[in-house]
């Protein structure tokens, strides 16, 4: 099952998805660019969406410690019709 949340009081996080199955969680940035981080558990997608600080949850429980892929192409949020399309990426780590 595909998670999604979109932000409000964050400028930098417009987004997350959260794939139950496959532990994926793809952070969708303000500017377009989205990350996909792989072997993420559901306790860090939950205390994603309930931090006072997404941004500052991502920085210190997130990025830089699971393995991720920009997405070549920029895409936004991607709609229900959508959900669990992948698309081209190139590895960051």
């Amino acid at each position: 099952m595909v998670k999604k949340m979109e932000f409000q009081k964050t400028s930098v996080i417009h987004a997350a998805e959260y794939d139950a199955a496959s532990r994926t969680l793809d952070i969708f940035f303000s500017n377009g660019s989205c990350i996909t981080y792989f072997g993420v558990p559901r306790p860090e997608y939950e205390g994603l969406v309930n931090a006072d600080s997404v941004a500052e949850y991502f920085k210190t429980r997130i990025r830089g410690h699971y393995e991720c892929e920009e997405c070549v192409e920029t895409r936004r949020w991607r709609s229900t019709k959508n959900a669990g399309t992948r698309r081209s990426r190139r590895t960051i780590h």
